[in-house]
């Protein structure tokens, strides 16, 4: 893929999405496509998917849609989640396989797809190793099927799709609604609410686990390089290679904002995982330049445009 491929990205006015449109267009990319709900496409609808790979036919598609939420969402919607996240990338390969077999795909998974219990940092070669963790199961399962369906359609057709599994991400365009927003999103809300009208802050859990944080430009700038260079079935974290405690979290936000109140927390809240930091030897072996960002550098950027707050 080169900066004159026609490039399609799903997901494309989601946060990762987003993000890969942007850094795209930074890198000199001229001719890229979004469809999306918006303009009448649906990846749920095989159909739709059908008659943009036959009309469209680009060198590269970035898979990076699907259904996605935080802890409260996922374990409510456990059904959703699953069904959702295994039609879309279904419906990819299959129509990749019959209408544009010359596309290349990258698909984004997530590391939950890892066991529950892991050594820890955790590399690719623990995929369907153990048990997963019962609170995202659905959306686990569904993204796991997505690896293996990128793997078998690569083998049976010829498709040339790899796999990346991103970190928790943050970053402009967020989904900050909190009740199914993610951890990060969710707190940085949180602290945006306090800040503007004094609202109690109260987090769920006891604030020991751990989790990383990647910036999502970060990320894009990962999925882009393998795009460019990475051509192999076995899948690639992009992480951060460090991790922080939930209460860490809070107290990096808590000097960004200049906040001294008191923080609560709801105990009667689960907890999810508690460690989850991903092995990202692999990607750097790839991509020797990669090099996430510190959590606060990134927390200021996102307060700044999302939020227009200077801290």
């Amino acid at each position: 893929m080169d900066k004159q491929s026609k490039v399609a990205i799903f997901g494309g006015t989601g946060m990762l999405g987003g993000a890969i449109n942007r850094r795209l267009q930074s890198q000199g990319y001229t001719n890229i496509v979004t469809p999306s709900r918006k303009n009448g496409f649906d990846l749920l609808k095989k159909d739709d998917v059908d008659r943009f790979f036959s009309a469209e036919k680009p060198d590269g598609v970035f898979m990076v849609a699907g259904l996605v939420g935080g802890i409260l969402a996922n374990n409510t919607r456990q059904a959703d989640f699953l069904y959702q996240n295994a039609m879309m990338i279904l419906n990819v390969v299959e129509s990749l396989a019959k209408n544009s077999p010359g596309t290349k795909l990258l698909y984004t998974g997530s590391t939950c797809i890892y066991p529950k219990e892991n050594p820890q940092p955790i590399n690719e070669n623990r995929f369907m190793t153990g048990p997963l963790e019962e609170t995202n199961k659905g959306y686990a399962v569904a993204k796991g099927m997505g690896i293996v369906a990128c793997q078998l359609y690569r083998q049976q057709y010829g498709i040339n799709a790899i796999a990346a599994m991103p970190t928790n991400l943050y970053g402009p365009n967020d989904n900050y609604d909190l009740q199914n927003s993610h951890f990060i999103a969710a707190m940085i809300q949180k602290f945006v609410n306090a800040k503007n009208d004094g609202t109690d802050l109260v987090f769920w859990g006891s604030g020991k686990p751990r989790r990383e944080a990647l910036f999502v430009d970060d990320c894009a700038d990962a999925c882009i390089y393998l795009m460019e260079n990475y051509d192999s079935p076995e899948i690639v974290n992009i992480g951060t290679g460090f991790d922080h405690s939930i209460r860490e979290y809070i107290e990096i936000a808590q000097k960004v904002f200049e906040h001294s109140g008191e923080i609560k927390w709801d105990t009667s809240k689960p907890d999810g995982m508690y460690e989850k930091r991903t092995d990202i030897a692999y990607i750097k072996s790839i991509m020797p330049s990669y090099n996430p960002r510190p959590f606060e550098e990134g927390l200021k950027e996102v307060v700044k445009v999302d939020f227009g707050i200077e801290v």
